[in-house]
């Protein structure tokens, strides 16, 4: 499987689509108190972490690639 963004930036800085993407994550965390899992950049995983130790939550993340993680969020 490939995975890559569905949208392109207007601008290539690595990380805007970063903050872009843990900030999606950051609102659905916060929003979403029920299960789920989401795939986000392998560079994103410490933050994703983060958020969850922030929120009380678990954190689990399985490699998909070089690139791409799974962060299940409970």
């Amino acid at each position: 499987m490939t995975y890559g963004l569905i949208l392109k930036f207007d601008s290539d800085d690595p990380e805007f689509a970063r903050g872009f993407e843990a900030g999606r994550l950051w609102e659905r965390m916060k929003n979403d108190r029920s299960d789920w899992s989401e795939v986000i950049h392998a560079t994103n995983a410490e933050m994703a972490m983060r958020m969850c130790e922030s929120e009380g939550r678990s954190f689990r993340a399985d490699d998909l690639d070089d690139e791409f993680v799974e962060v299940w969020i409970s």
